[in-house]
């Protein structure tokens, strides 16, 4: 039996950029969450210029003493990798995890990562993609939607793409068998996945010399198992529910295994502690 991590709080560190509408639903979302426990939340905004601050004020008054702070740099380029390093460092949470802003995490996403929470560990949650069709019959100015009824009706397979349940259950079969046999790295979404802070701290976060879109994710997982930290495979339990959006050019080359980011993070002898992280190393 493995000894649970100790919890004080937990983190949540969204990550965003001009997706106010999406944000308004992953926050409500996350206010619902059937968690006990103590929770911040950290929106890590890459230059966001449209009503996002707005969006941030509005679900403050939605709970007395909430923990939700805004972490915002301008934009240049996509940096994901450096403002989600920023929010860690302004979060104070024993367990960090990771969503971004167009996914509405399931009710008990947080509860289940903090149930399977042990130390020296990081966790692989699982991705649904939603239709064109919910995401904008939820999306204003056609709805506002209860929290509860989003949540809900989200999770109906009438409302997923077809095929996205079998590709999550291979997705995540295959991260088992990879972990089992330590033949090849687990399956990761960094939309959706947890790191203990010790962990995190210890392979000095993201490394900043991602710019541009993706791959800093797999980074991250293949500096973590490389460290020998145990991966914990969550697809199954730990479930967000991605909102259709169209894909911007680089997103789209990325998709297609062309992205700018992919030799940089394939390059050989990746050190497990990256230099460009959460502290600058030289």
């Amino acid at each position: 039996m493995r000894r649970k991590l100790s919890i004080q709080k937990l983190s949540v560190v969204v990550a965003t950029y001009n997706r106010v509408e999406y944000l308004r639903l992953c926050l409500a979302s996350l206010l619902a969450q059937n968690y006990a426990g103590r929770f911040e939340i950290v929106v890590a905004d890459d230059g966001s210029t449209d009503d996002t601050p707005a969006a941030i004020d509005a679900a403050r008054t939605h709970r007395a003493g909430l923990e939700l702070a805004h972490c915002w740099h301008e934009h240049h380029a996509f940096r994901k990798a450096a403002i989600v390093n920023e929010a860690v460092r302004q979060s104070s949470g024993d367990l960090l995890v990771f969503l971004d802003s167009d996914c509405i995490p399931a009710l008990g996403l947080l509860k289940t990562y903090a149930e399977h929470a042990t130390p020296g560990a990081f966790y692989l949650g699982g991705v649904r993609l939603t239709t064109q069709e919910f995401t904008q019959r939820v999306l204003p100015p056609n709805s506002r939607p209860a929290p509860e009824w989003l949540i809900a009706e989200v999770a109906k397979a009438r409302n997923q793409q077809p095929r996205t349940g079998s590709k999550l259950l291979l997705r995540y079969w295959k991260s088992l068998l990879y972990v089992a046999l330590g033949v090849r790295a687990p399956r990761i979404w960094g939309g959706n996945c947890a790191v203990n802070r010790q962990v995190f701290e210890e392979v000095n976060g993201l490394d900043e010399s991602f710019v541009g879109h993706g791959q800093e994710d797999s980074d991250l997982r293949n500096r973590l198992v490389r460290g020998g930290y145990r991966a914990v495979c969550l697809h199954r339990r730990a479930i967000a529910y991605h909102l259709w959006h169209p894909l911007n050019a680089e997103a789209r080359r990325e998709a297609l295994g062309d992205g700018d980011n992919r030799a940089y993070c394939h390059r050989p002898n990746v050190e497990v502690v990256c230099r460009n992280g959460l502290r600058k190393l030289g």
